[in-house]
């Protein structure tokens, strides 16, 4: 019947499973077997006076290993008597236990023992811990040592010495629980020594590694009050071991450790992050902090160290349950690194800043209500309503922020007079951040939201001029944009995205320096595109009065650095680019092709605009291009000039950019001659109308190097021919030179070109032409009308 009642209070003091095997109760002899969770078998059997209340028997522990949860023990087995009452009774015994052989007795008075005496010599360290509910992080050898017979005795003395023979930590069992990998051979050694004098005993002792020490000093110990104190300092080389990789980097705390009146007080102060740190924990928590430098505070929280400063404050919780309390925090003299937090967040920051922190609030319930302020030379920030749930870890909190100028977050930004950007909304951090929100400053309205996956913004009227600006970009126009975004998750990026303009003119300023015309053009920009595993699908339309252009299927990838796409410019009317391109060009003009870009840019493309084909690509600095039967006349006419000349021009054309040196070869076939009074002219003086002279081989080569162009033409038929040689065009003091010759049958016309590139004059060798056959008056009248035809007729060959 009194097996359930002994089975439970056995099981409330030992706090393990216990079976009863055997239990036994007869008028003076009691008997009780039992195995504590299926492992461990004891044997007790006791006499007992019950009027006398006193009791006398023997014991035994024996166990060939035991486990529970990460409690592994080897072979135990202890035996051994005891006797006396329950006010005062004497326990001894002897066995092995912990892999150790032990010897002890034991006197206790009202539960407090007053006579020991022990001896353990080889005990496994690791199967200490693990008695004591900690991993087996080291395995080594412990002694000890206690002879104290006489405790509580006037001239009671005594010694105890505990040793820790070097022992080595289990580095494969570290790095599995707190993933941190000790260097190699570490170790652990220490010592503890306790005399007894009278009523009290001092403790001197010191444990050392290579990677902490602890040394106890001043303990003193009174035997009969239970009031004892020590002093303490503690020297850790890596905090990882000890926090189990929570805390990281060396601390060195001082301090005390006493009870009185059954109250326990520890006291500590540490400099070892700069500034002071002091601690007071007792009934309740008192926690001060002084000037910390924040970066080793930063390396201690193992966070990459961004930002530099002094950081003071207070931590008060109260006695009750030490989780109610307040707290105090203020940064000084902060200052960011940009190097760490453009790695960190890839964003740039001016080199020079400057920021502080305030922050206070109170804990109750376990949850962490307060406020906090940052004023900075980049931007304020203000969390109102912050609450922080240290049981869920999550935190909700309204904010407001201000940047200064969001030039200093975009180094390239030309925004004059600075730009200030202020947004206020919501944040929650739970498992992942989530912010929503509106920003000013940018445009009317935009709208973002970010639950930790979906990227949202919503803008209606963005200012384009600050659009560009923050880009470095200059203002070329200004105006209004609306754009919507939705990015299902950021890393990779997969989204939609759409932008607008509203109302977008080019500024004639930003355009008279770029192209050296004030040019103030209408735009409508429409653009879209989709975000799948990081690339950029997108389609973008820019129509003008001068011109549109069309991006069609194009593809970013940032990551590899790789772009490519399709495009289509329309130009309806070439004039109205003159200053654009600093050339005069004149009509229509199509061009479509392919572009790529890696480490350089790649544009194929084809313009069957002038008839025929004209071929192009461009890779890097180098510009090639295929010209294939393309109408002379409409050449003429793109260049601006009279369409006095026909044949198809075929040849190919190369073009260094940086360089400014190229090549041009062209062929052109059926090269005929238009009538004009010029061809009527030369039939009046020779008989023959160059009109009707169709040349079936003509080659046309220029080489250009900078601003001059040294070029040639030769043109053959059936019995004529035309040379131009040593052509050359200076585009850097305008002029035009060179030789002809025109020859048919028998006739050879002769002549130089000099003048301006835009108006070539001509001077042509008349004797030979008319010797014999004209008087001097009519020869000086052909010559000079001549010789003006003979000018339009070059220029319309000038290149």
């Amino acid at each position: 019947m009194l097996k359930p009642y002994v089975k439970e209070k056995l099981e409330e003091k030992i706090g393990l499973p216990v079976e009863i095997q055997s239990f036994t109760l007869e008028s003076g002899r009691t008997s009780l077997d039992f195995v504590i969770n299926k492992q461990a078998a004891v044997r007790v059997v006791a006499k007992y006076r019950l009027w006398e209340q006193s009791f006398e028997g023997r014991y035994q522990l024996r166990s060939d290993s035991f486990s529970y949860e990460a409690l592994m023990l080897k072979e135990t087995d202890l035996k051994g008597h005891f006797k006396g009452v329950s006010e005062e009774f004497s326990v001894e015994g002897k066995g092995t236990a912990l892999g150790a052989k032990v010897d002890y007795h034991l006197h206790v008075i009202n539960h407090a023992a007053e006579k020991i005496i022990l001896h353990m010599k080889g005990a496994e360290l690791s199967d200490l811990l693990q008695l004591y509910g900690h991993p087996a992080l080291a395995e080594g050898k412990i002694d000890v040592e206690v002879n104290m017979p006489d405790i509580g005795e006037a001239a009671a003395s005594g010694y105890g010495h505990i040793v820790l023979h070097k022992a080595h930590f289990n580095r494969k069992l570290l790095k599995e629980l707190y993933d941190y990998t000790l260097p190699e051979k570490s170790y652990l050694h220490g010592r503890i020594d306790a005399n007894l004098e009278g009523k009290n005993v001092t403790v001197l002792g010191k444990v050392q590694s290579d990677l902490f020490t602890l040394q106890i000093n001043n303990a003193l110990v009174n035997m009969l009050s239970g009031q004892w104190s020590a002093g303490y300092s503690l020297d850790v080389k890596e905090l990882r071991l000890l926090t189990k990789n929570k805390l990281s980097g060396p601390l060195k705390l001082d301090g005390t450790v006493e009870r009185k009146e059954k109250k326990v007080r520890v006291t500590g102060i540490s400099h070892s992050l700069g500034g002071a740190l002091r601690f007071s924990i007792d009934e309740s928590t008192q926690i001060s902090f002084e000037k910390l430098a924040l970066e080793k505070l930063l390396s201690l929280l193992k966070k990459p160290v961004y930002a530099k400063g002094e950081v003071s404050g207070t931590v008060a919780l109260s006695k009750e349950n030490r989780k109610e309390g307040s707290y105090t925090l203020r940064i000084d003299k902060g200052e960011l690194s940009a190097k760490a937090i453009e790695k960190w967040s890839r964003y740039r920051i001016p080199a020079k800043n400057t920021f502080s922190l305030n922050s206070k609030g109170t804990v109750a319930d376990q949850k962490l209500k307060g406020s906090a302020t940052v004023h900075s030379t980049l931007a304020d920030v203000t969390l109102t309503d912050l609450k922080y749930d240290l049981q869920d870890k999550t935190v909700v909190s309204r904010y407001t922020l201000l940047m200064h100028d969001l030039n200093a977050w975009f180094p390239k930004s030309q925004v004059a007079g600075g730009m200030p950007v202020s947004a206020e909304g919501e944040l929650k951090f739970t498992d992942s951040l989530s912010i929503s929100g509106q920003m000013r400053g940018l445009g009317k309205k935009l709208d973002f939201s970010y639950d930790g996956k979906t990227a949202k913004v919503n803008a209606s009227q963005l200012f384009a001029e600050k659009m560009l600006a923050l880009t470095g970009l200059p203002v070329y126009a200004k105006g209004t944009l609306d754009t919507h975004m939705v990015l299902t998750n950021l890393k990779p990026a997969e989204g939609t995205f759409t932008l607008k303009s509203i109302k977008l003119v080019t500024d004639p300023h930003a355009m008279k320096k770029l192209t050296g015309e004030a040019l103030k053009v209408s735009i409508v920009l429409d653009a879209s595109g989709t975000f799948k595993k990081g690339i950029g699908y997108i389609h973008t339309r820019v129509k003008s009065s001068l011109g549109n252009i069309y991006l069609d299927n194009m593809l970013v990838d940032r990551e590899k650095k790789h772009f490519k796409g399709t495009y289509t410019l329309e130009i309806p009317n070439l004039k109205k680019l003159h200053k654009v391109i600093d050339r005069k060009l004149y009509g229509p003009l199509v061009l479509k092709g392919e572009w790529s870009k890696n480490k350089s840019l790649t544009l194929t493309g084809v313009t069957s605009t002038l008839g025929g084909k004209i071929h192009y690509t461009l890779r890097g600095e180098d510009l090639h291009s295929t010209i294939s039967s393309v109408p002379l006349k409409n050449i003429l006419g793109i260049l601006g000039h009279k369409k006095n000349f026909l044949g198809l021009a075929s040849g190919k054309g190369k073009y260094h950019l940086k360089k400014k040196s190229g090549v041009v070869d062209l062929d052109i076939a059926s090269f005929q001659i238009k009538p004009s009074s010029l061809t009527s002219m030369i039939k009046m003086v020779i008989g023959k109308d160059p009109a009707r002279v169709i040349f079936s081989s003509t080659k046309f080569h220029a080489d250009i190097k900078g601003k001059i162009t040294a070029y040639t033409l030769h043109a053959k038929g059936t019995r004529s021919s035309i040379d131009i040689t040593e052509g050359r065009v200076d585009k850097r003091n305008n002029t035009h030179r060179a030789k002809f010759k025109f020859v048919y049958e028998k006739y050879t016309v002769s002549g130089k070109i000099r003048g301006t590139i835009d108006d070539p004059k001509v001077s042509i060798d008349t004797s030979a032409l008319f010797k014999n056959r004209i008087d001097d008056k009519l020869q000086n009248k052909i010559e000079k009308v001549l010789g003006g035809k003979a000018g339009e007729f070059l220029k319309g060959l000038s290149f």
